[in-house]
């Protein structure tokens, strides 16, 4: 524009509060994490979605839950006893096939709840019994559903099976349970007399196997008999050893009497007068012996007589009756001797001794004779032991076999079927399932727990700032202020949104005055801020609102306060003091050199509050920003007043903020709780620290969540007492809502905005 030269002078600034050299703050600094009381504001603040999405979930699960139908169960206790067989006949039936064992046992009364939960016994009851099938269904399906919710479990340590059966239909359940526990009855005890069968016929066969071998055994023995009868004898004894025994014996004795001879002989001799005697004697002797082997061999062919058939061809017969003789013969001969004298006749006892020397030579050739042929007998006899032996043997099995075949009828008329089921099953009166309290109760849980689980997990993805200190922390700049959601009511001045006059003893009245403190501390410390900036990122911040009720809390502090609207891009004051007489004059039309600055600003009702708004700013260049003008009008106001607020535009993507921050002493940097994330905020702090732009610091707008915590009063504390005491019950009464925007909190500015 003419006459509007730029210049790089401007205010001085104050000691101690020059600008910083450009820093670069970094844009990607950590989100400041996420505390339990962060999440627990979220869900008073999302307490509508919550609801939202629990009541209609809740509602759909309880309905959802009261159109289940009514499941019921039937329970019946099967008790199931493997059956016992004999163990021989299992042995036997154990060779033909089927396994009889103590493992076979055990398996049982697994492989009989198997075959109750099997299709086959399914498919059965409903073939036994057609109504049964539920109505809709195919016998198919019907199966596949019983089997489905059919449970057997056996009880641990016992042989006790609980078996139960779900169904809607608790008559037609019982049915078919019961149904299903007799069909498996009687498949177990069709079983077990199977079994009985196999086992009996099994043995019948084994039991005609020995006696077959039995009579191949006998012909065996009668044929050897017959061969050879000269050497068995009866009971199987071998003749040809008997014959070489007794033989043997008899010639033992002769030896013993050979010696009894010699001595007689030899006492003769030596005693003559005893010879005569001793003959005698021995005569007697001789005699006495020869009746009792007589009598022997008597009794001997006297029970030959009756226990061998035949009796005349025996050799044993024969040989005994051979030897009878003989001793017969002897006797005679004995008695028949004459006595010897003693007067010097033949000495008896040299003729007894060689007669009886001849008769053992005799004797030990037969003795010879008959060991050579009982050795070539020895073979034959042994074999037909052999025979006998495996004879008995076979007759022991058989009467054994006979014995346990008759002993296993009688176990198996008598036995007990391997399951026992119960006399009845009671009908389920109360169902099982759906449980509809806890169901609905489950619900509704789930239901609260997913609006509950979404919004954490809203409040985890929301990176923006909500809280005051995390502000602070992730821009590393002093907390100069916390302002409350603003409270809407068109009794207080200005639409609503000048609260420091219009309500001098609310919280919101309260926050701008420690704005004002904090300012008042820094230029105690620092020097007097006397230019001050007010901006934000983006629009929407509440900066306007901030900029206006710092300026009245100024202006009822007793400074002269000049409040200047240099937005020129949407200026959004201009509403709140309208010029007297409709004129629309402001800043532009100074910095064109049009109007000198006092003919531009309006004086308000508040005392001490001064107001310059933009003017016209139709085809007014943004670069007059950055004018010498400007900087001279900044420094002339600076010494005509104590403080002079700036009402300026966002920082994002505009110059404007920038120029503007070179020429005052300060700038403040409003943040709307949840409005905006840490990133862009220091994006827009980085671009003030670039332009040399001293930011005194954040004020953090909006606060709703953890007002008690910075309020003495809360959030509800009535204005006070000393103005508006009836306003502020009747709002306090009414709960007035903060506007969700500074275009709410200012609807009397007409077109202008934040």
């Amino acid at each position: 524009m003419d006459g509007i030269q730029p210049s790089v002078t401007g205010p001085p600034r104050p000691p101690g509060l020059q600008a910083h050299t450009p820093t670069f703050t970094p844009l990607h600094g950590p989100t400041p994490s996420k505390s339990p009381s962060d999440y627990l504001r979220a869900l008073r603040r999302r307490i509508w979605l919550v609801l939202v999405i629990a009541v209609p979930l809740g509602v759909l699960g309880a309905v959802w839950t009261v159109r289940q139908p009514s499941v019921y169960r039937a329970v019946a206790q099967v008790v199931i006893e493997p059956p016992q067989f004999d163990p021989v006949l299992s042995t036997l039936v154990s060779n033909n096939g089927v396994p009889r064992d103590a493992e076979a046992s055990e398996k049982y009364i697994p492989n009989r709840i198997a075959m109750l939960k099997s299709k086959v016994m399914a498919d059965q009851v409903f073939i036994n019994d057609p109504s049964l099938i539920p109505t809709g269904l195919s016998a198919q399906e019907a199966s596949e559903e019983l089997l489905a919710n059919l449970q057997a479990r056996l009880i641990q340590g016992t042989n006790q099976v609980t078996v139960s059966l779900e169904g809607t239909d608790p008559a037609r359940t019982v049915k078919q349970l019961s149904l299903l526990l007799e069909l498996m009855k009687k498949q177990a005890r069709d079983e077990v007399v199977q079994k009985n069968y196999d086992s009996r016929d099994g043995a019948q066969a084994s039991l005609k196997q020995l006696e077959g071998e039995s009579r191949v055994l006998n012909e065996k023995i009668y044929e050897m008999l017959r061969k050879h009868a000269d050497t068995i004898g009866p009971e199987g004894k071998n003749i040809k050893q008997a014959q070489f025994e007794m033989l043997g014996s008899l010639l033992m004795q002769k030896h013993a009497r050979l010696g009894e001879l010699q001595q007689q002989a030899w006492l003769a001799q030596s005693f003559p007068n005893l010879k005569g005697q001793a003959e005698s004697s021995s005569r007697e002797g001789q005699i006495a012996e020869l009746e009792r082997v007589r009598e022997e061999l008597t009794g001997r062919m006297r029970q030959f007589r009756r226990t061998i058939r035949y009796f005349d061809s025996d050799p044993s017969v024969k040989y005994t009756a051979e030897k009878l003789d003989r001793v017969m013969d002897r006797l005679t001969r004995l008695r028949s001797a004459p006595t010897a004298t003693s007067d010097g006749g033949t000495d008896p006892y040299e003729a007894l001794v060689e007669n009886m020397r001849t008769e053992i030579r005799s004797d030990e050739e037969n003795v010879k004779k008959a060991l050579a042929e009982m050795q070539e007998s020895m073979p034959t006899h042994q074999r037909f032991i052999d025979l006998l032996n495996e004879q008995k043997q076979k007759v022991v099995r058989i009467g054994e076999l006979q014995r346990r075949i008759a002993d296993f009828n009688i176990v198996a008329q008598s036995q007990k079927d391997p399951i026992a089921l119960p006399p009845s099953i009671p009908e389920p009166t109360l169902p099982v399932r759906p449980r509809r309290p806890l169901n609905i109760a489950i619900c509704t849980f789930m239901s609260f727990a997913l609006g509950i689980g979404l919004v954490c997990l809203m409040e985890h993805l929301d990176h923006s700032v909500k809280v005051p200190e995390h502000l602070a922390a992730g821009l590393t700049l002093p907390l100069f202020g916390v302002v409350p959601r603003i409270r809407r009511a068109a009794s207080i001045q200005r639409a609503g949104h000048l609260w420091t006059p219009g309500a001098p003893g609310s919280i919101e009245a309260d926050a701008f005055r420690n704005l004002r403190a904090s300012l008042l501390g820094v230029s105690d410390k620092h020097g007097p801020i006397v230019t001050l900036l007010v901006t934000s990122a983006k629009a929407g911040e509440g900066k306007s609102t901030t900029a206006l009720n710092l300026a009245a809390t100024c202006a009822r502090a007793g400074e002269r306060t000049l409040l200047m609207d240099v937005d020129l891009r949407w200026p959004s004051l201009g509403g709140v003091f309208r010029h007297e007489g409709g004129h629309d004059l402001g800043l532009v039309d100074v910095l064109r050199g049009d109007l000198p600055w006092q003919r531009t600003v309006v004086r308000t009702d508040i005392p001490n509050l001064d107001f310059l708004p933009t003017g016209d700013v139709r085809n007014v260049p943004i670069e007059i920003l950055g004018t010498l003008e400007l900087r001279q009008l900044i420094l002339a106001l600076s010494n005509h007043y104590d403080r002079v607020i700036l009402d300026g535009p966002a920082i994002l993507g505009l110059a404007d903020c920038r120029m503007l921050g070179r020429i005052v002493d300060a700038a403040l940097l409003v943040v709307r709780s949840g409005s905006q994330e840490l990133r862009p905020l220091q994006r827009a702090k980085a671009m003030l620290e670039q332009s040399h732009v001293m930011i005194a610091g954040v004020v953090f707008n909006g606060l709703h969540e953890d007002l008690k915590n910075w309020s003495s009063y809360g959030p509800d504390a009535p204005y006070g007492p000393a103005e508006g005491v009836d306003q502020g019950r009747r709002l306090a009464a009414g709960g007035l809502d903060a506007p969700s925007d500074e275009h709410a909190a200012l609807p009397l500015a007409g077109s202008f905005r934040d």
